[in-house]
């Protein structure tokens, strides 16, 4: 402020002597003049010092004023929080404020006519250069990213931005670079992307593992699938073995049948006619002591016996009269061994609607079941469907009894067990399906069905 005041007095004091010497120049030439003339030229000489001492007045306040905003102006530049540069075509620092200084780590003198590119880490000296370059060469601001090393060999990343102006002498080029520091943020991106560098490794040993599991899931669904296939082949061969085997069973049946029948119950029945011919010749008593008629009695018995079994082997009413009659007569035979059972038919099939393979199993299911309301159900009424409803024949017999439990393990043991999984085998190896419904205290309804 001293320089400024005394710069602005010898300003003063050489305007004053052109004042002077313009005076005496013109008071010269104007040559001799009365009085009033000379008092009235030093009136308005009077009138234009006070004007100038005025203006100077103002003049000075004005550069005081001036020289107090360019201090201002000096301590807003030097302790902004970020650095100021002002730098040559060639990098080189010319000015520069306390704060950029201070990132740098050095003083500002010790930075004037110092190269930029010095305080540039060696990774980021292209994109400093490009930076630059870029700069002068289209006259826009550019921004980067670089790395700047101190003084003391420590580090910092900042964002540096840069715009060119020229100035007055020789059109000089200069670069206006402000530097803000973002080393926090650097090194917090720097973490972030390390975690999720480990993340990205975790993720893909997660991956891998989970691809190796899947492989072995795979493998074993592979294998569960190979064991299902295989399963079902085996219950497809179990089925195919038992269809077999009940066809086996039922043509050894057919064959014993015959070979009771033509054989020993035919030799029984001529046993016994030959016994009663003889009765009507003889007095009716054997040497032996035996009545003939005793003889003819047992013959007889064992003839009836041996039907039974024939019958039960494999009814030949089955063979040569057909189902219908078959299971009418089973039921005859049913209430007959059975009075306390009474058996309502209502059959309303007719014999030639029945494919010849079922006819078989409709005997043998409804065998079963009329054994199982013999033996478990304590019934006293029994009721006989068999019918044909469009395209399909239904087989159902109920009965009043005491029921059970279908899902009771117990009720699958031995006896009424047996009974079910054979009726079940048979619908199931014929093609058609079966429901047996039964509940304690409210008998017993088994539902048999097929497509023809």
């Amino acid at each position: 402020m001293r320089k400024t005041g005394a710069k602005n007095e010898r300003g003063f004091k050489k305007l004053r002597s052109r004042a002077e010497e313009f005076l005496n120049k013109r008071f010269a030439d104007a040559g001799p003049s009365p009085v009033e003339n000379v008092q009235k030229l030093v009136h308005e000489l009077r009138v234009h010092q006070v004007e100038l001492e005025m203006q100077n007045e103002e003049l000075r306040n004005a550069q005081e004023e001036l020289a107090e905003s360019r201090d201002r102006y000096f301590d807003l530049y030097d302790f902004a929080p970020i650095g100021y540069f002002t730098l040559d075509e060639k990098g080189v620092i010319l000015e520069v404020n306390l704060t950029g200084a201070d990132m740098l780590g050095s003083n500002r003198a010790g930075l004037i006519k110092k190269g930029f590119t010095r305080f540039v880490g060696p990774g980021y000296q292209d994109a400093y250069y490009s930076h630059r370059r870029q700069a002068i060469e289209t006259g826009s601001k550019q921004v980067s990213e670089i790395e700047l090393k101190k003084k003391d060999g420590h580090s910092l990343y900042v964002q540096i931005q840069s715009i060119t102006v020229q100035e007055n002498e020789g059109n000089a080029i200069r670069l206006r670079t402000v530097i803000v520091d973002i080393t926090d943020r650097k090194r917090a991106e720097m973490e972030l992307c390390e975690v999720h560098g480990q993340l990205e490794k975790k993720f893909e040993k997660r991956t891998a593992d989970l691809l190796k599991i899947n492989a072995r899931l795979y493998q074993e669904v592979e294998e569960r699938k190979r064991m299902e296939e295989a399963l079902k082949a085996s219950e497809i061969e179990l089925h195919s073995l038992t269809s077999r085997l009940l066809k086996i069973q039922e043509d050894e049946r057919r064959a014993i049948a015959l070979d009771l029948h033509d054989t020993i119950s035919q030799n029984l029945v001529a046993i016994r006619m030959f016994v009663e011919s003889r009765l009507r010749i003889d007095e009716g008593v054997s040497q032996s002591g035996v009545s003939l008629e005793r003889i003819y009695s047992m013959i007889g018995d064992c003839i009836a016996g041996l039907r039974r079994i024939v019958e039960h082997l494999r009814p030949s009413i089955l063979d040569d009269l057909g189902v219908i009659i078959a299971v009418n007569r089973l039921c005859e035979e049913f209430e007959e061994m059975h009075h306390e059972i009474s058996v309502d038919r209502n059959v309303t099939v007719m014999e030639k609607e029945i494919p010849e393979k079922l006819k078989i199993v409709i005997y043998r299911i409804l065998q079963e079941a009329l054994n199982n309301v013999a033996k478990h159900s304590e019934a006293s009424n029994a009721k006989i469907s068999l019918r044909k409803i469009e395209s399909r024949i239904e087989l159902a017999i109920k009965d009043d009894g005491a029921g059970f439990d279908v899902d009771d393990e117990r009720s699958q043991g031995l006896g009424k067990g047996i009974g079910l999984s054979s009726m079940k085998e048979r619908a199931f190896l014929s093609g058609g399906s079966i429901s047996i419904q039964s509940r304690k205290g409210a008998g017993t309804a088994v539902f048999t069905s097929w497509n023809c």
